[in-house]
């Protein structure tokens, strides 16, 4: 376990180390994200985050953790996503163009190095359910939602990088439980990196001459972000001797996924396309309601800890997985009728809950 506990150190160390040499560079080369539009934060914001996340999680997977050909191309389609999201957050790539990046990086992982669904589990109670060849694409779709239910879902601070570290914190445990300690140790990577990153993100100040200044992740951290989590859960989930069952893995991903599928849906539904971004995400919401930036972030990190934690109760339990399944999907319908109902809620709060006008949009 002392391995682990260095592992934690040397990441949250070399990211945030990372993150303040790559500040400057950023200005320098206008990789910063400016006020306008949808953005109504103050100041020019360097985005460098994602970049000083993956630099971490690269240097100290190298340092301390065995180099097989998986982790190796683990690695590599990762500096491609960062590297397509860094250009993207430089030069705004059209959603075309990034979702067929996102395509090939997925590719990688599913054609190049195997990681498919062999099966889906006990989803309805009639035995396993074994996908075939439909693995290999369901794959593809699935690593490509993830990346984009994280890419999505970013959309004020601390947010994405909180709900990732708490995805992660479970995938240590399940995989050292399995004695799968390679996984177990790169979780970990992503654990300390992204704890550095947060402190610049959730307590920086904007003020340009602060030591610990305000940085944003960008797409290129964000869409990292997701395609790690997303192979790591198919990964985890599948083979002979999985750390969890398939549903286990759904439950980690739950929230930000059901956010993605409910917002492509009713842009949809309005004419509109399902990239578009817009201010209809739960946490939006949950703002609208009157809560500040701070509590709606607690309230998104409670309710991903506690799916995290179904997740894994429902699998050490032993519980069937077909009652874990319909839990899930019960929490799919009720978080529908919520936010077909959304302005109820935010008229309620408003009225009961709070005084004052409710907090500005971050």
């Amino acid at each position: 376990m002392e391995q682990g506990y260095l592992i934690l150190a040397v990441s949250f160390v070399l990211a945030f180390s990372i993150v303040k040499i790559l500040k400057p560079v950023a200005h320098w080369a206008e990789l910063v994200d400016k006020p306008g539009g949808r953005k109504v934060h103050a100041g020019v914001i360097p985005l460098v985050g994602g970049l000083a996340i993956y630099a971490s999680v690269l240097i100290t997977t190298f340092l301390f953790i065995e180099q097989p050909i998986f982790i190796r191309l683990f690695l590599l389609a990762g500096g491609l996503i960062v590297f397509m999201g860094m250009v993207d957050d430089r030069y705004e790539l059209s959603a075309r163009f990034r979702l067929f990046g996102q395509l090939l990086v997925s590719c990688i992982f599913v054609y190049g190095l195997g990681v498919h669904f062999y099966s889906f589990g006990d989803l309805i109670g009639i035995g396993e359910l074994n996908p075939g060849w439909l693995g290999y694409p369901l794959a593809v779709l699935s690593i490509m939602g993830a990346i984009n239910a994280m890419n999505m879902l970013d959309g004020m601070d601390g947010l994405v990088g909180s709900i990732a570290m708490v995805t992660f914190i479970g995938l240590v445990a399940l995989f050292g439980a399995n004695g799968n300690t390679t996984f177990q140790y790169l979780c970990m990577t992503f654990i300390g990196a992204t704890g550095a990153f947060l402190i610049f993100n959730i307590w920086g100040s904007r003020t340009p001459n602060k030591h610990i200044g305000k940085v944003f992740m960008g797409d290129s951290g964000s869409m990292f972000l997701g395609l790690s989590l997303g192979v790591a859960l198919i990964y985890g989930s599948q083979g002979e001797h999985p750390a969890c069952s398939p549903v286990t893995a759904l439950w980690f991903v739950l929230l930000p996924i059901t956010d993605m599928f409910t917002i492509m849906y009713r842009r949809i539904k309005r004419g509109r396309s399902p990239m578009e971004p817009d201010r209809t995400h739960i946490h939006h919401i949950i703002l609208r309601a009157g809560f500040s930036a701070k509590q709606t972030l607690y309230i998104m990190l409670c309710m991903q800890g506690l799916f995290v934690v179904v997740g894994v109760m429902f699998y050490v339990s032993r519980m069937p997985e077909w009652v874990s399944f319909i839990c899930a999907i019960g929490f799919v319908v009720v978080y529908q009728l919520l936010m077909q109902r959304s302005w109820r809620f935010i008229r309620w709060s408003k009225r009961h809950l709070f005084t004052a006008p409710a907090q500005p949009l971050p």
